[in-house]
């Protein structure tokens, strides 16, 4: 990719995004967390008793992958000591305030649920619990995308797919970690891992679907992605790793067996990664284009920037 154009004085029109590779981390490890308590939930509400087993490793898995969030997060704070300070107040108008209320919200449902594998903790009401925390679940689903498309950063902000790339994606990453964990313990029941295996199916090709519509829809804004540093990791391992050879492995095989469902999630997963931590990493790259700035922000039919209406003018 040519090197980007500077703006007024040599300086660039946006200031660069701080976030790296903690905020990377923190949407890749919350999307396996809030899309696998989903699909317990749903199985535990649909499922009328037969995934048992399927939801209590969904529990376990849900919990795990919070764990690292509360630590990314706060070491990503300018005030590392002061993060208790965020949960000091409520504000509705603050996306960081919101996020954080919500990922303590989140994390209780999650806590006592992954607490009933326990037998001293079975009397706890699972389905009512999952229930209770299906609309945190839900916000952490799709809030990562939905902040980055709400800044000036062009690569986020251009296209409104990125909420429902990012939302996909942690949904595959939930149907995908959740399979290799009932590959890992071939005791559970067959079904199980039939319907799994068929919604990992699926969360895959909307994935792909909504991916497309959001390099479609960004055009030159998504350069960063497709051309420029990020484009090989994001090409290799988001597009490749993540959705084309997964898709290969379950094609090839008309029944999964356990050594190809471990690899075909293994790679949807490291795609996952790929995919969020070269989105995340791309907005500095973009807020440096200026020339890409400019590209994006010129007045347009659609997009009528400073140009004054036809009507107000006459």
């Amino acid at each position: 990719m040519t090197p980007a154009v500077e703006g007024y004085y040599n300086l660039p029109m946006l200031k660069r995004p701080l976030w790296g590779w903690e905020i990377a981390l923190y949407f890749f490890s919350e999307g396996i967390s809030s899309g696998t308590f989903i699909l317990a939930t749903l199985a535990d509400v649909c499922g009328s008793g037969r995934y048992a087993a399927l939801i209590s490793q969904a529990h376990a898995v849900a919990f795990v992958s919070l764990l690292p969030c509360p630590p990314l997060l706060i070491a990503d704070l300018g005030r590392p000591e002061r993060f208790h300070h965020m949960l000091r107040t409520f504000k509705i108008s603050s996306p960081m305030s919101v996020g954080a209320w919500a990922l303590l919200g989140f994390s209780a449902p999650v806590t006592l649920l992954a607490l009933t594998r326990f037998r001293w903790f079975r009397w706890i009401p699972a389905k009512a619990v999952g229930l209770a925390g299906m609309p945190f679940a839900l916000f952490m689903l799709g809030y990562p995308g939905v902040l980055l498309s709400t800044t000036s950063i062009p690569v986020w902000s251009q296209s409104r797919w990125l909420g429902a790339l990012l939302t996909a994606s942690s949904m595959a990453c939930g149907a995908s970690a959740l399979a290799i964990a009932t590959a890992l313990h071939p005791a559970g029941k067959a079904p199980a891992r039939e319907a799994i295996h068929r919604i990992e199916g699926l969360v895959n090709v909307a994935e792909a679907a909504v991916l497309a519509g959001y390099v479609y829809t960004a055009g030159p804004a998504a350069h960063p992605l497709t051309k420029g540093r990020q484009s090989k990791l994001f090409l290799f391992g988001a597009v490749v790793a993540g959705l084309a050879l997964p898709a290969l492995i379950t094609a090839t095989r008309k029944k999964p067996g356990r050594s190809s469902t471990i690899l075909s999630g293994a790679l949807s997963l490291a795609g996952a990664l790929a995919l969020k931590w070269s989105i995340v990493h791309a907005g500095r790259e973009s807020a440096d284009d200026a020339a890409g700035t400019r590209a994006v922000t010129r007045a347009t039919p659609t997009n009528r920037g400073w140009r004054q209406p036809e009507a107000a003018r006459s």
